[in-house]
């Protein structure tokens, strides 16, 4: 059980949320029923502000992120209070929940989805888990129902459905002595690749939403990446599974070089390259490979992310072709497409111009993955209801089943 004292704790403020101006100071403290909130002033503009998103609301941030989590991993609205309840000591009423499912329906979209989860899912199975010590531990997850939800909306050659299989097998089959060993590491790999044919496009994005909600209360920056993990996880409705583990061996790059003439470096015998993708998701058909930076506007992590692609493309048989990568925080997001380090665009007009799908059929790894697993059917998967605005109609939409 938590200290209440300590539940307001957030991470430092670094601007005026007013005007953005950073010469701010802590002015006071607002006091509630469940302990302290910290308030700053600007110097510039002469506001008064909290650090917090969910201004005027009297639980801590902490614990309606954890309630809104409890409920999307299944858990009933009587579940997810008792939940709470046994986390932090706070009972919160089932009206509570909903309130906040309403209020903050914009960072949980996959409420939407819950009911279509549960019809094949429930809350112990749903989010498959594994602890990998791999020199430090890595807490491997994968959403196994929005997996099998978002695949059965394609169709059934789709290219991107071994991703389903491996993510599957990885506590099983995952040669974690590779990864113990004093191997490189994709973070640390720089100077392998001609980055001149590489667009980088900054846009916005639903994972910088979540960022800034969901490391809000954070205060500790060596959880930043876990805490946005399980948020992202379980209340989105496109993150599939976080801390993959990935690895290039020196046989790997000798095999797609037939495929990919452009690829500009080699292992020794018995050279491997490790690392572990913080978040796979699952968009328009195309396996998006994201990393969460601080200050994201400041570095290009081109290099790792185009590894972390070539090595999840050879380990599930998927073309290079059907992958997008990432970088982002709680303030900007940008992305590229790896396979232009190999395929450079082309900036003349005309029919010549045309960029052709890279042919990168490559075998997979056998044996990788058991059997395919079952998907849910496409009727499990219909479309989302719509809002509903009055009070009555938001209380049937949460039935707590």
């Amino acid at each position: 059980m938590h200290d209440t004292n300590s539940l307001h704790t957030t991470r430092p403020v670094q601007c005026c949320p007013w005007c953005s101006g950073s010469e701010i100071r802590p002015k006071g403290k607002r006091r509630n029923k469940y302990g302290d909130v910290q308030l700053y002033l600007c110097r510039h503009c002469n506001r008064k502000f909290t650090p917090l998103l969910t201004r005027n609301k009297t639980y801590p941030l902490r614990v309606i992120i954890d309630a809104l989590t409890f409920y999307n991993r299944l858990y009933t609205l009587e579940g997810a209070a008792r939940a709470v309840a046994r986390k932090y000591g706070l009972a919160i009423s089932r009206q509570t929940l909903r309130n906040w499912l309403d209020d903050f329906a914009a960072y949980v979209p996959f409420t939407t989805l819950r009911g279509a989860a549960a019809q094949s899912y429930d809350r112990r199975n749903i989010i498959a888990e594994a602890q990998l010590l791999h020199g430090q531990v890595y807490g491997f997850k994968y959403h196994r129902a929005k997996t099998a939800l978002i695949l059965s909306r394609l169709r059934q050659t789709h290219p991107i459905r071994p991703l389903q299989e491996y993510l599957e097998a990885v506590p099983r089959t995952c040669p974690h002595a590779l990864f113990r060993d004093n191997r490189a590491r994709a973070s640390s790999t720089k100077g392998k690749f001609n980055l001149d044919g590489v667009l980088i496009k900054p846009r916005p994005d639903p994972a910088v939403q979540a960022a800034r909600f969901a490391l809000q209360a954070v205060a500790d920056n060596r959880q930043r990446h876990e805490t946005l993990q399980a948020f992202m996880l379980a209340n989105d409705c496109d993150t599939v599974a976080v801390e993959v583990p990935v690895y290039l061996t020196a046989a790997d790059l000798d095999d797609m070089r037939s495929a990919l003439r452009q690829l500009p470096f080699t292992l020794g015998r018995g050279e491997t390259i490790t690392g572990h993708i913080d978040i796979v998701q699952l968009r328009f058909g195309l396996i998006h490979i994201l990393d969460y930076k601080p200050g994201a506007k400041r570095i290009k992590p081109i290099e790792q992310l185009t590894l972390y692609a070539l090595a999840l493309s050879r380990l599930t048989g998927i073309d290079i072709y059907h992958f997008k990568c990432a970088w982002f925080d709680d303030e900007d997001y940008f992305d590229f497409y790896p396979r232009h380090l190999f395929q450079p665009r082309r900036t003349a007009r005309g029919p010549e111009a045309r960029s052709v799908p890279l042919p990168m059929k490559l075998a997979r790894r056998t044996p990788r993955q058991p059997a395919a697993i079952t998907a849910i059917t496409a009727a499990h998967a219909g479309t989302a209801p719509a809002r509903r605005s009055s009070s009555a109609s938001r209380a049937r939409r949460y039935t707590g089943n």
